[in-house]
């Protein structure tokens, strides 16, 4: 089954070391990944930091990355394309070996935090493997093994999706209000407070899965 893998790793153990370094104040999120080789893959990547001019050298400069090119710039955040070789070659060709995707990264705290997608549990284990003979850091934060139905791809459980889209496609979540849930709850046949926990439930794990999700402790959900 298809199993998502949220991961950290220190900054020093990954991409971008050097530029993180000697730009202190900068931050990276990854928000798609093509992989060119076992040796390198080239993300797009958006990036803040206080100065444009020092970061866009300092990326230049950097080992890990090759052909930088800046494709947007958005006053405050500039969104890059580039290679990522080098000292990322142990990680990725674990991750090619066991057909995992490069979901999202991100820079937090000291460390990259990683979602990755498998197409089996297996592939989590030899890779997680992979990493401790090799003295790669790779730290598991979450591990979900997502269902064929749309509610596993974001731990959601089926009720609270099909309470949370219901809620949504009625105009629960419109400002102003298009319903009242005691509506939603009579047209889905549950009581108005089963309704408002199962919401908050919903939405406490949707929030965990995708904007919280380097937050969590390590957990095993099937």
């Amino acid at each position: 089954m298809v199993t998502l893998l949220s991961a950290a790793l220190p900054q020093e153990k990954f991409v971008l070391t050097e530029t993180l370094s000697s730009v202190p104040n900068a931050s990276f999120e990854v928000e798609g990944v093509v992989e060119t080789c076992e040796t390198s893959v080239m993300p797009l990547i958006w990036a803040s930091a206080g100065d444009h001019d020092h970061l866009d050298t300092a990326l230049l400069d950097d080992p890990t990355t090759e052909e930088v090119e800046l494709l947007s710039d958005q006053a405050d955040q500039w969104l890059y394309r580039m290679k990522w070789v080098n000292d990322v070659q142990g990680l990725l060709e674990t991750l090619v070996t066991n057909q995992a995707t490069i979901l999202t990264a991100t820079t937090s705290d000291g460390r990259w935090v990683v979602r990755l997608m498998f197409p089996t549990h297996d592939g989590v284990s030899e890779t997680m493997a992979h990493c401790k003979e090799h003295d790669i850091d790779l730290e598991m934060i979450a591990i979900r093994e997502m269902s064929g139905q749309p509610a596993g791809r974001y731990g959601l459980t089926d009720p609270q999706f099909v309470a949370l889209t219901t809620a949504w496609k009625q105009g629960f979540y419109t400002v102003p209000r298009g319903v009242e849930l005691v509506d939603v709850a009579a047209d889905l046949g549950v009581s108005h407070q089963a309704l408002s926990e199962r919401l908050r439930r919903g939405i406490d794990a949707l929030v965990q899965d995708t904007l919280m999700a380097d937050d969590q402790p390590a957990e095993i959900s099937r």
